[in-house]
């Protein structure tokens, strides 16, 4: 009977993980396409033009953040909101496959970690506050909705 309650338990905190990213993810699309202008996409797409270019990018981007899931969070959340084209984010995920495999070489010669979990509480945190502190239109209101969908 005990084995049932815990298998309940683990799928409600499957059900919760899953809400809670999902949510994250929307936050991140929605504050996105917000505020993506003009020089933004046009940043996004020149790094990311071009099979080598979009490797590149998603290989060193997730060598430097060490998680081939928060560069794959962030370039669905750019397509979602047309920020950069499938083809180009296809090299870009494929290249944070390729930083994965970098950051595991640079952790077995070098011998250290930073975790990206540990930002994620004051992403959140950083982000409630600027959520309460200015006004919802404004653009650090959406800088702050970012911050909480990444944290999540």
């Amino acid at each position: 009977m005990d084995r049932i309650m815990d298998t309940n338990f683990d799928l409600w905190r499957l059900l919760a993980g899953l809400g809670i990213f999902l949510f994250g993810m929307l936050l991140i699309e929605e504050s996105v396409r917000a505020l993506s202008g003009r020089a933004f996409r046009k940043i996004i797409r020149r790094y990311t033009d071009g099979r080598l270019r979009s490797i590149g990018s998603g290989a060193l981007v997730t060598a430097l953040l060490q998680s081939s899931s928060a560069v794959s969070l962030m370039v669905l959340a750019f397509v979602g909101a047309g920020v950069m084209s499938m083809q180009n984010a296809i090299g870009v995920i494929m290249g944070s496959n390729i930083g994965t495999t970098f950051t595991a070489w640079v952790v077995a010669v070098l011998g250290f970690k930073i975790k990206i979990e540990a930002f994620a509480l004051p992403f959140i945190g950083i982000g409630a506050i600027g959520l309460i502190l200015f006004k919802p239109a404004s653009k650090l209101s959406l800088i702050s909705r970012l911050l909480i969908g990444f944290g999540f």
